[in-house]
């Protein structure tokens, strides 16, 4: 199913397959008809979902606070971007991230937008993928402070012995 640009971002089934045709999905369809008329410029690369979604996520040193909020032991700044990237990812397509697509998305430079609107859920996200950081209540504020969300309100969790 090709995706239409005025219906762009909206979740529904294809007529054809009857699947559900979600935002991630559409966006790597609009990225694609974005770069083919423009595939011979040399000063572009070709965009792709988790490229763009790093790009959204990282931008103005969000992914710098956030990694340094988090502070895992075991993982480099690189290796930590691509996994929250793919969280990020999994989040569009469950609904606790929102992913708000241009009026244009095949415009020269089309402004998409990402918000967590499920903060609790991110954080819960981000712990299961670094289990070594000790995730007690000011490590939660400093995540949700690098990535301008308000802190989840949950009780401490006890470790077990």
């Amino acid at each position: 199913m090709i995706i239409s640009v005025a219906r762009a971002g909206e979740t529904r089934n294809c007529p054809a397959c009857r699947q559900t045709l979600g935002k991630v999905a559409q966006l790597d369809q609009l990225l694609a008809r974005w770069w083919e008329p423009r595939r011979s410029r040399a000063d572009l690369v070709k965009p792709n979902v988790p490229y763009l979604v790093e790009r959204l996520w990282t931008a103005n040193g969000q992914g710098e606070r956030l990694y340094a909020g988090v502070g895992p032991k075991y993982t480099n700044y690189d290796i930590f971007r691509n996994m929250v990237t793919r969280l990020m990812i999994r989040g569009i397509d469950e609904g606790w991230a929102e992913l708000k697509f241009p009026q244009d998305p095949l415009a020269e430079d089309p402004q998409y937008v990402l918000t967590i609107v499920d903060s609790e859920r991110f954080a819960e996200g981000v712990e299961k993928l670094f289990p070594e950081v000790d995730w007690d209540e000011p490590v939660s504020a400093s995540v949700a402070e690098a990535m301008n969300v308000e802190p989840p309100k949950r009780a401490k969790k006890t470790k077990k012995k």
